[in-house]
């Protein structure tokens, strides 16, 4: 009886839906394309399951994880899969998202996890480097393990977080990286 319990347990996991449409290895990572939806109603936010759409001109992540340590890769790729982006999980900061018809190379932004920080970076549009109302275009997100909290430089936004018993990161602050990043690039 358990044998076949478990082995349903199994065939059940195995059969569950991805998030996303498609993966594939690229030159420098993984590529991730976000699987979509059509609204469910003209304007509408739900999207309705029946109606599959292609990925086309998507904002895109390079999400840049250290060679060693934890970089919570499947959370952010979750949370990046419910916003719609495209995502290139790579361990070099070097890496780019080559030109491809499902990324919009105007709209593309990077995730750096370090063992206790993460860092957002999108870059400024030239048009908006003159709006006072965007000053910053990067986000640092650290657990503070000092009496001291991390120094930002360059108008960039310090969010701070209390760590895990393993002087780690809370899951809430990748979800909050992701959903800034997202907002950022206009994804929806």
């Amino acid at each position: 009886m358990r044998k076949t319990a478990l082995l349903l347990v199994l065939l059940t996991a195995g059969c569950a839906s991805s998030d996303w449409a498609k993966t594939e290895s690229v030159p420098g990572g993984k590529l991730y394309i976000p699987k979509l939806y059509a609204p469910l109603l003209p304007g509408s936010i739900y999207p309705d399951k029946k109606a599959p759409i292609p990925a086309r001109a998507r904002p895109a992540m390079v999400l840049v994880c250290p060679s060693k340590g934890d970089c919570r890769e499947r959370e952010v790729l979750d949370q990046a899969a419910q916003r719609g982006l495209v995502v290139l999980a790579t361990r070099s900061s070097a890496a780019s998202i080559a030109p491809r018809p499902e990324v919009d190379p105007a709209r593309g932004g990077t995730l750096t996890v370090a063992p206790a920080a993460l860092k957002v970076e999108v870059p400024t549009p030239a048009q908006a480097e003159s709006s006072p109302s965007s000053p910053s275009k990067q986000i640092f997100l650290a657990a503070l393990l000092g009496r001291e909290p991390p120094e930002a430089k360059d108008a960039t936004v310090l969010k701070l977080y209390s760590p895990n018993p393993k002087g780690l990161l809370p899951g809430e602050a990748f979800r909050d990286a992701v959903e800034w990043l997202a907002g950022e690039l206009g994804a929806r």
